[in-house]
């Protein structure tokens, strides 16, 4: 189970007393994978957790004009933003985007 703390982010929680989890480690075993080790907050308690992180896609390209291209996938709303660039250029002036300003000369 999770829950929101105080800060908004999300927390593990124990399966065995419903305590945080606190990340007591954790290693890249490759570029794109954590494994990480929780530890339950309650002393009483003490159970501990095992668990991995993993980079599955790319969201969205670096801004960066010389970064290098990554070796992760592209997740399917980026691909399917760069279609939709790629028809709306091919479309011109005759596909507006809902943020675009209409030009000053169109006929109404």
């Amino acid at each position: 189970m999770t829950v929101f703390s105080q800060r908004k982010r999300v927390v593990f929680t124990c399966d065995a007393c419903g305590s945080v989890l606190i990340k007591r480690t954790s290693y890249l075993s490759h570029q794109h994978l954590r494994h990480d080790a929780y530890v339950c907050d309650n002393p009483m308690c003490g159970a501990s957790y095992t668990g991995h992180t993993e980079l599955t896609g790319i969201a969205s390209p670096s801004g960066l004009p010389n970064a290098r291209p990554s070796d992760l996938p592209e997740s399917p709303s980026y691909a399917r933003n760069i279609a939709l660039k790629a028809y709306r250029e091919a479309q011109g002036e005759r596909q507006l985007d809902l943020l675009d300003s209409i030009p000053a000369n169109a006929d109404h």
